[in-house]
């Protein structure tokens, strides 16, 4: 029984120790890419980068980095490709939007889009500014104000004889609002992400194809940066691709960088 006992509070000491050193690993890989960029050596940035990613240690930080270190390089596709998945980890990171809007100005590809009605973009807004984990947050702490304002609405009328029935129906319903809205919000936003897959072209420019077999017709041309939505696949090789909805064809999927 000690001897089992011993394991047991040996494999914690055992594990946290570990734990620990892969974390500082991870920082001092981190901090070498960082020189790396500052040092002007791109490619080793981007190199150490990317280890870190297929090690599965991604945060926003390192994909805005990389995609830094990209842009630096001249490769405006997947600099805007790491810039869209760091954008999906932080939606409401000035400096990742602020690239993007810089990265824009490269794309040859450009769509000029009629205005959005206001509800809608204000709609799209709200689900860009709060990642669903945010907005799960804000829902739990409504309800935990709604709960402790109703009890204390409760405690007064009992102490004080007079009834809150109208405010408490007030407070209630604007609560329900806000809470349904969020709910909406990070509902959508978390089908989007689930279903919907969206990816860049990494190619300085690529023919979309009528169907997915080499020497199909030539539909429309991409050129990098351009970001499309995966519609289907074909394993590995081929991907149903749709460019603002009024544009689909077929693309090898090498030809694309997902996001």
């Amino acid at each position: 029984m000690k001897r089992m006992l011993f394991i047991v509070f040996l494999i914690p000491l055992l594990l946290y120790p570990a734990a620990d050193l892969d974390s500082y690993n991870r920082e001092t890989a981190f901090k070498k890419g960082i020189s790396a960029y500052v040092s002007e050596d791109y490619a080793a940035a981007v190199s150490i980068f990317r280890q870190l990613e297929s090690q599965g240690k991604v945060s926003w930080e390192l994909y805005y980095n990389l995609g830094n270190a990209y842009f630096r390089e001249g490769r405006i596709g997947p600099a805007i490709q790491y810039w869209e998945k760091a954008k999906l980890l932080a939606p409401s990171e000035k400096d990742i939007s602020y690239n993007l809007s810089i990265a824009e100005k490269y794309r040859v590809d450009k769509v000029v889009l009629p205005d959005m009605f206001p509800l809608f973009r204000w709609y799209e807004s709200m689900q860009k500014q709060f990642p669903v984990h945010l907005a799960v947050r804000l829902i739990g702490l409504m309800l935990f104000l709604l709960a402790v304002t109703l009890g204390t609405f409760r405690l007064h009328a009992r102490m004080s004889g007079k009834s809150h029935k109208g405010a408490g129906i007030t407070l209630v319903s604007v609560f329900a609002v806000v809470i349904a809205l969020l709910a909406a919000v990070s509902a959508d936003t978390a089908y989007e992400r689930k279903h919907e897959k969206h990816a860049v072209i990494l190619d300085e420019s690529v023919y979309i194809l009528a169907e997915p077999a080499e020497g199909a017709t030539p539909l429309f041309l991409l050129h990098e940066g351009s970001k499309v939505l995966i519609d289907k696949r074909i394993g590995e090789e081929w991907a149903k691709v749709s460019y603002f909805d009024d544009k689909v064809g077929w693309v090898r999927l090498k030809h694309l960088g997902e996001i």
